[in-house]
């Protein structure tokens, strides 16, 4: 752990002393009543509270995409846990999209055994509404488990780090023609199984936000921003025109990459944020039909302090972590000030450990978000919700910013929290554990 950053907050006043000193502001709030407002998505669909379960992949399935007895475990837990929206993890669309051997894959194979899954989990959660997360990995493809990487474009920043040479092919334009069907196809699985809705994951650097910054590609998914947009929309689009009705079709958006441009969306050249086009492209979609949009920004895979904020990890933070949380919950607050008529999910809490309850709360009271959403602290603690809402939450079961969960991710092991989940310690030691 960084000694510069160790986490040492107590209390709300900690926070906000610290806060002031760095100059940013993050909502604090001691009335925890509002974590238990209810949400109306649609005229089905009311979520029962304000909190949401971000969707944290287990890389657990099954070698054919279908949930294991450890996803099962986990969306047991998950479901339990009080929150009134269960995002489901990553589930791939096609099989050279998925990001290991045991990355979900949804088919018409397998769509029985989500559909069981699906409705366990609304029947343990009392209603909570669950979105499915459809995906396809893009550059970080490793459907057996060794890298097969599908491009959008040659990124000198992301080549060098995952070793891929300058001459290595670029998707066609006809592939990616071919993969709004599949979404399509995926969302209408997704339905039959009973899911509320789909998420078209445009977050984090997978294809889907990787076209986004394709500023330096040729072709109709390159260039301009219709074109580097254009996917996205029309996936969105004919995913709402083939679903319909009250089924909910979303996004997980990173709606900066922090990546400095050309190389990365809505940010310039000097490594800061620029909301223009998030602008743009989140009202396009509100005007599709869209009306759920989870916000993240950077990504796991070059400024993991970003999307993530930590105070241990493979690097030394080059900013104090309370800048990270900061940012992620006043970037998403601009956007939803500038794009209103959907629900907004934020992200960056499970960093504030004990203070995160106070936070969601000052985000809620001061209308900055709809609903606050939580990852880590979910692996951690999966019934921090109903904790949360009734006033007792113990920060001995809280997530500790410690990273162990995505270590565990990036050897392709059943993923989960070895510090507060006994069954992950083993698999943590014979995968990550060094000396």
């Amino acid at each position: 752990m960084s000694e510069k950053y160790k986490f040492t907050y107590k209390t709300i006043d900690d926070v906000r002393l610290a806060s002031g000193r760095l100059g940013v502001d993050i909502p604090l709030s001691t009335d925890t009543s509002v974590l238990a407002r209810p949400v109306n998505l649609t005229s089905r669909v009311t979520l029962k509270n304000s909190l949401a379960i971000h969707p944290m992949e287990g890389f657990d399935g099954n070698t054919d995409g279908s949930p294991s007895e450890l996803t099962k475990r986990r969306y047991d837990r998950f479901a339990r846990g009080g929150a009134g929206l269960i995002w489901f993890e990553a589930t791939a669309v096609c099989p050279e999209g998925r990001s290991s051997s045991h990355q979900l894959w949804i088919h018409e194979n397998n769509v029985d055994e989500y559909a069981r899954l699906v409705d366990d989990i609304h029947k343990k959660s009392d209603g909570a509404a669950v979105i499915a997360q459809l995906t396809h990995s893009g550059r970080f493809s490793k459907p057996e488990n060794k890298p097969a990487p599908i491009i959008a474009y040659h990124n000198p920043l992301f080549n060098k780090n995952f070793d891929i040479p300058a001459d290595y092919p670029v998707v066609t334009d006809d592939y990616l023609d071919s993969l709004r069907e599949k979404y399509v196809n995926a969302a209408i699985l997704a339905k039959k199984a009973g899911f509320d809705g789909v998420d078209i994951k445009s977050c984090h650097r997978y294809l889907m936000s990787e076209l986004l910054s394709a500023y330096q590609r040729d072709g109709r998914y390159g260039g301009s921003y219709e074109n580097r947009t254009r996917l996205l929309r029309e996936t969105v689009r004919d995913v709402i025109s083939t679903c319909g009705g009250d089924f909910i079709v979303a996004t997980r958006m990173s709606i900066s990459d922090c990546v400095p441009y050309p190389y990365g969306f809505c940010t310039r050249a000097d490594g800061s944020v620029d909301l223009t086009e998030a602008k743009q492209l989140a009202a396009e979609l509100r005007d599709l039909g869209m009306n759920l949009f989870n916000v993240s920004m950077g990504t796991p895979y070059y400024n993991p302090h970003v999307n993530r904020p930590y105070d241990s990890g493979g690097y030394e933070p080059p900013e104090n972590p309370l800048c990270g949380v900061a940012r992620l919950i006043n970037c998403a607050f601009e956007l939803r000030a500038a794009v209103p008529g959907m629900t907004y999910v934020g992200t960056g809490y499970s960093y504030l450990r004990s203070i995160a309850p106070y936070a969601a709360a000052g985000a809620l009271s001061e209308d900055k978000i709809d609903i606050v959403g939580f990852g880590r602290m979910a692996f951690a603690y999966p019934d921090f919700a109903c904790d949360m809402i009734n006033g007792q939450f113990n920060s001995r079961r809280s997530c500790i910013s410690c990273g162990k969960c995505v270590e565990l991710m990036r050897a392709i092991a059943p993923a989960g929290c070895p510090v507060r989940d006994s069954l992950y310690l083993p698999i943590y030691k014979e995968h990550c554990k060094r000396g």
